[in-house]
C-alpha cells in the first residue's frame, strides 16, 4: 500500500485479516457474555461468566498459561465464536500475530511498516509488543513515543518495561528524552518528581519551561 495507515492495533489487525480472506464479525460483550455462560453450563463449572472471559483474554494476550481443565473449557469456548463466525478483540490481535510469524518476511500479502510509529508505548501489552516486532520486520524506522511514569493500565496487562526490553533488543537504537515541561509549575513538578523518583530504572529529570 501507498500513504500512511493510522489506527488503533484492532482496527489494523481487523483490515489485515479482512484482506487474507478471513470472513467474521467482532464478537461484542453480549456475544461473549452469552457463548460464556453456555460454556460454563455445559462444563458445570460455577463463577462469573466475566471473570472467565477475563482469565482468558489474559491467555490470548500472553499475560498467562491455562492447564488442565481450563485449556478445554477455553477451547469450547472458542469453537463456539467460530461456529458463531466471530472474533472477539483479542482474537484480532492474536489470529493477526499468528499469520505474521507464518509469513516469510518478504511475502507480498504480509503486513508490515517501512516507518512504523507507535504512541503511548507504555500502555502496550506482550501480544501487543510481539505485533509491533512483526510489523517493523524488515522495516527501515520503528519509532515508539511515552512515559514510562504513565504507565497505569498494569491491570490490562501493560508493563513500563517494555522500554527497557526493546532497549536490550535493538542495541542501536536512539533515545531521545524529552526533559522539559510545559504544562507544570515548578512547585507542582517537584512534588511530582519526588513521587516518580521513587519507580524503577534510572534516574529521572526534569524541569520547568
Amino acid at each position: 500500500k501507498t500513504g500512511p495507515e493510522i489506527g488503533t492495533f484492532h482496527a489494523i489487525c481487523s483490515r489485515f485479516l479482512q484482506e487474507q480472506g478471513i470472513s467474521f464479525q467482532v464478537a461484542d460483550e453480549g456475544l461473549q457474555q452469552e457463548l460464556a455462560e453456555k460454556t460454563m453450563a455445559e462444563w458445570e463449572e460455577k463463577g462469573s461468566p466475566a471473570r472467565f472471559l477475563k482469565d482468558l483474554s489474559g491467555v490470548k494476550n500472553l499475560l498467562g498459561t491455562a492447564e488442565g481443565r481450563e485449556v478445554q473449557m477455553y477451547e469450547a469456548y472458542q469453537e463456539k465464536l467460530r461456529l458463531a463466525g466471530a472474533l472477539d478483540y483479542d482474537d484480532l490481535l492474536l489470529e493477526t500475530l499468528k499469520l505474521l510469524e507464518k509469513m516469510p518476511e518478504d511475502a507480498p500479502e504480509r503486513r508490515g511498516f517501512f516507518h512504523l510509529l507507535i504512541d503511548e508505548f507504555q500502555d502496550i501489552n506482550p501480544l501487543q509488543y510481539r505485533l509491533v516486532k512483526e510489523w517493523s520486520r524488515g522495516g527501515r524506522e520503528l519509532f515508539v513515543i511515552g512515559d514510562p511514569d504513565q504507565s497505569i493500565y498494569g491491570f490490562r496487562g501493560s508493563d513500563a518495561r517494555c522500554f527497557s526490553r526493546l532497549a536490550e533488543e535493538y542495541p542501536g537504537l536512539r533515545i531521545i528524552r524529552l526533559q522539559e515541561n510545559y504544562r507544570s509549575a515548578p512547585k507542582i513538578l517537584s512534588a511530582a518528581m519526588a513521587v516518580i523518583s521513587h519507580n524503577e530504572g534510572e534516574e529521572r529529570h526534569m524541569h520547568a519551561a
